[in-house]
Parts: C-alpha cells; structure tokens; sequence
C-alpha cells in the first residue's frame, strides 16, 4: 500500500514575489500530484465493506457486532495460535 506524500507545496508559491518563475504552477506539477493520489487512492482498502485477500495482519483488532469466520481446507479456524 502506498501513502499518499505531498510532492509540490503549492502554498509556498504564494510568498514568492512576482515575476518568480518558481512562482508559476507548472502542469508537470499538477500531473505528479494527482500521479500520487491516484497510486495511493488505488491500493487502500474502502472505509466500508472492505475486502481483502490472502494473508491479513492486524495489530490489536476490536470487532464489534457480528463476526464471520471461513473456515480452512481441514475445517478450521485458527485463534491465538489454536486450531478449533
């Protein structure tokens, strides 16, 4: 997964006087930004109805409500290092 990192801080054009050539926003810089949105956009999880496959690790999972499990090839779930 990717996170998304600002590349152009277009701010900081704001402060440069006028006639900067810095201070114009070129199109290559548009194309970057939205490069690095889409990548990180399109490798994270939708907030609802996620949906995963193979392998997943979570550090300290709270579930609340109700819970599925599927079981393996042999019928089992695994928990805390258990087979049931």
């Amino acid at each position: 997964m990717s996170n998304y990192t600002k590349t152009t801080n277009f701010a900081t054009k704001d402060a440069l006087p006028s006639g900067d050539p810095a201070k114009i926003v070129q199109g290559t810089e548009f194309n970057v930004e939205f490069d690095n949105i889409v990548t990180a956009i399109a490798s994270k999880a939708n907030s609802g109805s996620p949906s995963f496959s193979g392998d997943v690790t979570v550090d300290n999972l709270i579930v609340t409500g109700d819970v599925t499990m599927v079981l393996d090839d042999s019928d089992n779930v695994l928990i805390n290092g258990g087979t049931y």
